[in-house]
């Protein structure tokens, strides 16, 4: 009877529930159905727009990039220099260099009127136009209507008041992929503005300009309409999760295709209501569940979100590590763990070495396999050690705590740690090898605030990190107040830059004879309390809170402004590694230099192996430019780098400086005098000049004419001095060659 009433029971609640639970289940059916209709419309809708907008944009950059020519085509010395007669140095400087430098043009060709292909400018260099062969069939297709707007066109007749251009421009442009690289192709037809002078003959020389789409532009333009990983791809493809705009040549070919990932607002807005959605639906659940007895099953399913949630709260996703939230959480449980056995909490704030090189070089791909790699191996540590664990605080910072009984065990931790982290990765990137620098702070009773023991750790992880990489240092008092000092004298830093607080000195470089060659600009600033400030104080400083850039700045303006008229001298302008790896940078420096209206053949730029070492495009560019621009090089500090030999084939310097502290040691250590005299052979193996730095003494020079050094830097030689007492001793001079 009591097992046939049960099974009746559950009968009836199965016909009560059922249909309830069906019609429960049909109206979150039609609900979830309804709204990703909607979602689906109000996406495409978007997304259609989005392209529209896309190709609206790219054609107004075509346009944009039309009318970068146009000053240059459109010109009555245009026509006689590239029409009528070929000039070389008028197109090397007024189009290919020009166009190249500081438009982006990569390739610059001259079409005359039988098509025959007079000039030819590739990358930054004056070739044979048989590299014009790849673009003929493009060309072709984008001379025919340049041909035809020139025919309707008729003859030029000069402007009678020769006020305004009479001609309007000629131009087609167009898409074409070139050995396997797709290029924007510009045809420009070139004719007169006011009509002075006549092309040659009925059909005029059209310039033709290639420029690359590259991920430089293709980043400028997702930055300009504000599109998602922005790519460049042979054709569209059918994929919902990204949008294409064809790229087409004149022909009507599709040649290449801009992809992206398409805003979708309506599925961002599905989002934004999933947790109300989601609540809804759990409450639904919670009540049937509820009468079918199945409460404890929501229950369950309950917690487990909640540990899921909780676990993404409070650990990283790459690398699976406590987050800093969960480091915060544990510190509280560790320092109130702390016992006679256990006095000491050892907190080791760990930075790898060398991380953003792998980063630049390699992809973030790698940089994201070398932390989990990192991770792994901080947390078979953690597992070693009593009461410890591992934590990500951001980028490439860990941290790594643990109770222990004394500093010497905290210590031999660091060791394993550092000793672990040193070992190289093998991945499929190849070898990665970093390293770390390691703080370490040590946390007694008397702290009770976490955030306090990770500010010591950080302040002495800052402080191994200055001394070198692959350092462990211990926090000491003394630390904080040396953080302090440098928070103000990085204010104070800030200030004297807003108020051009600086000033320059130059010190003399001299020959044998003694003869005043060139003086170096130095950078010089007197604090209001402190007086004067060592640059190897406050050079460094500049550089890691980013203010070199515009210290840079000043000291170009001001260095040209008070040597230009200086005559018979060369002037040496130091560089920062920092400066040399800013894209733009060399550009910047030209205007500055046209603005002074200097002579750069009359400047030497001094560069540390530091700023070279970084072989990326942004510096290989400035190198490039400085030295197109006339501007002579030199190899500072030269021999205390790690490839200074790799540098010397890799960049086409002019003179190499010996490093102070070789010339130190002169006349007391026969190792300084051999490889002085080793790096003089170098320089000359390589038609280099060379000149030694920190000449104090003649027994110093003499060793150094000995060994074959040409020129001499020092206070033996000279004391820098500010400009104005230069002057008055170059104004005889100056005097007497104007006599002459």
């Amino acid at each position: 009877m009591g097992e046939r009433t049960i099974l009746a029971g559950k009968s009836r609640k199965r016909q009560l529930l059922l249909p309830i639970a069906a019609m429960t289940l049909g109206a979150l059916l039609l609900l979830v159905g309804l709204a990703m209709f909607l979602v689906d419309q109000f996406d495409d809708t978007a997304v259609t727009r989005e392209q529209r907008v896309v190709e609206s944009g790219f054609a107004q950059q075509l346009r944009q990039f039309d009318a970068l020519i146009v000053p240059q085509v459109n010109w009555d010395k245009a026509v006689e220099k590239v029409d009528r007669t070929l000039d070389m140095a008028f197109a090397d400087l007024d189009f290919g260099n020009q166009l190249y430098t500081f438009d982006g043009f990569t390739h610059t060709f001259f079409v005359d009127g039988d098509e025959r292909v007079t000039y030819a400018y590739v990358y930054g260099q004056h070739l044979d136009p048989v590299q014009f062969e790849p673009f003929r069939a493009v060309t072709r297709q984008l001379l025919r209507p340049i041909r035809e707007a020139e025919a309707r066109r008729g003859p030029i007749r000069p402007h009678a008041q020769g006020k305004g251009p009479i001609t309007r421009p000629i131009q087609a442009n167009g898409i074409a992929r070139i050995n396997g690289k797709a290029y924007v192709i510009m045809a420009s037809l070139v004719q007169p503005d006011l009509g002075y002078v006549q092309p040659k003959g009925p059909r005029a020389t059209v310039v033709i300009n290639a420029m690359p789409i590259d991920r430089t532009m293709l980043n400028a333009f997702a930055a300009r309409y504000l599109l998602d990983r922005l790519d460049l791809v042979a054709a569209p493809e059918v994929n919902r999760d990204r949008a294409y705009l064809p790229l087409k040549a004149p022909d009507g070919a599709v040649v290449a295709a801009l992809s992206w990932v398409p805003r979708k607002p309506g599925t961002a807005l599905l989002h934004a209501m999933m947790m109300p959605l989601t609540a809804a639906i759990a409450l639904l659940a919670l009540v049937s569940w509820t009468i079918v007895r199945r409460s404890a099953v929501i229950v369950d399913e309950l917690i487990a979100s909640e540990m899921r949630a909780k676990h993404l709260a409070y650990h990283d996703t790459l690398t699976r590590l406590p987050n800093r939230a969960l480091l915060f959480e544990r510190l509280r449980g560790l320092l109130a763990a702390l016992s006679p056995r256990w006095p000491l909490l050892g907190m080791l704030c760990i930075d790898l070495d060398r991380f953003k090189e792998v980063n630049d070089t390699l992809g973030h791909q790698a940089g994201d396999e070398l932390l989990k790699v990192m991770a792994d191996r901080l947390r078979a540590l953690a597992r070693d050690e009593h009461h410890a664990f591992t934590a990500r605080l951001g980028g490439d910072e860990f941290v790594l705590v643990a109770l222990a009984t004394d500093r010497d065990a905290i210590d031999s931790l660091a060791q394993r740690c550092l000793a672990a982290l040193l070992t190289p990765v093998d991945s499929e990137f190849g070898r990665l090898d970093v390293g770390c620098s390691i703080g370490i702070a040590m946390i007694d009773g008397s702290v009770g605030e976490p955030s306090l023991a990770l500010r010591q750790a950080d302040l002495a992880l800052y402080r191994a990190k200055a001394r070198g990489r692959g350092c462990v240092t211990f926090y000491e008092p003394e630390m904080e107040a040396a953080f302090q000092s440098r928070r103000v004298l990085e204010t104070s830093l800030r200030a004297a830059l807003e108020s051009s607080a600086f000033h320059m000195v130059y010190q003399p470089q001299v020959d044998a004879g003694g003869t005043v060659r060139a003086y170096e600009a130095l950078l010089r600033w007197d604090h209001p309390e402190h007086g004067a400030i060592s640059p190897a104080s406050f050079i460094p400083l500049a550089e890691e809170c980013g203010l070199i850039l515009g210290i840079g700045e000043f000291v170009l303006r001001q260095v040209f402004a008070e040597t230009n008229a200086w005559a018979g001298v060369r002037v040496a302008i130091n560089v920062s590694a920092i400066q040399m790896r800013a894209p733009g940078f060399a550009a910047k420096l030209v205007q500055i230099a046209a603005w002074a209206g200097i002579d750069p053949a009359r400047y030497d730029i001094e560069l540390t192996e530091t700023a070279l070492l970084t072989d990326t495009p942004a510096t290989n560019e400035n190198f490039s430019v400085l030295k197109r621009m006339g501007f002579a090089i030199v190899l500072d500090d030269f021999g205390t780098g790690n490839s200074s030999l790799s540098l010397l084939h890799r960049f086409r310097v002019d003179k190499i400086k010996i490093d102070r502290s070789f010339v130190a040691d002169l006349g007391q250590s026969i190792e300084a005098e051999t490889l002085v005299g080793a790096i003089v052979k170098l320089a000359r193996s390589f038609h280099l000049g060379v000149i030694a730095e920190g000449v104090e003494t003649e027994a110093q020079k003499r060793l150094l004419i000995a060994a074959g050094c040409e020129e001499f830097q020092g206070f033996l030689t000279g004391r820098p001095v500010p400009a104005r007492s230069i002057a008055e001793v170059l104004r005889p001079k100056q005097g007497e060659q104007r006599r002459a």
